[in-house]
């Protein structure tokens, strides 16, 4: 009995000691999470609440917008009016830096190490006319209904084209029909 006595004193004591953290209460505070933190706040009004979650998301877009190269930033503007930058990853392998940009119209466009564009992705709808070959554009408007064309893509031998279709063409570098893509 006495033996059970010391173990649940033992207990009681080195329960204690873990949950104060060695007395430092402080200490306790200021490491909760921010999430936390938060929760204890007085909620804002539903207007105020959707301010202040686009004010980050649109500081972080600015920031992300000046982080780029002028000649990327000004291709985005000029090829895609009206578009902000949402995301940008970087690739600084090799000897230069490669940028992967995703617009808030949900269109990817890759740039390579020399800043010039590599693919544009618009997902549903028609890339800019003024990215796609004369020859590409004449051979699908002949070809293919006119399907609008939602991505292009360099490649070393010339062109990939996808349709809003899904089907893929490849064209040589002189925009000559090369063949289906797989």
């Amino acid at each position: 009995m006495k033996y059970l006595k010391f173990a649940t004193l033992a207990l009681f004591i080195g329960a204690l000691a873990s949950c104060n953290n060695g007395g430092d209460t402080a200490q306790t505070q200021n490491t909760m999470p921010v999430a936390q933190q938060q929760v204890a706040q007085p909620a804002a009004p539903d207007s105020t609440m959707a301010q202040q979650a686009a004010t980050p998301a649109a500081a972080q877009a600015q920031a992300q917008t000046s982080a780029l190269p002028q000649n990327i930033a000004d291709f985005l503007q000029k090829q895609f009016p009206g578009a902000t930058v949402a995301y940008v990853e970087t690739d600084a392998e090799h000897g230069g830096v490669e940028y992967d940009v995703t617009l808030n119209d949900g269109t990817e466009v890759d740039f390579d190490r020399a800043n010039q564009w590599e693919q544009v992705d618009c997902k549903v709808k028609a890339v800019p006319a003024a990215l796609v070959p004369a020859a590409i554009a004449s051979y699908v408007k002949s070809n293919n209904q006119g399907l609008p064309i939602t991505k292009i893509s360099r490649k070393p031998y010339g062109y990939e084209i996808e349709l809003n279709n899904g089907l893929e063409l490849r064209f040589d570098a002189n925009g000559h029909f090369a063949g289906i893509d797989d």
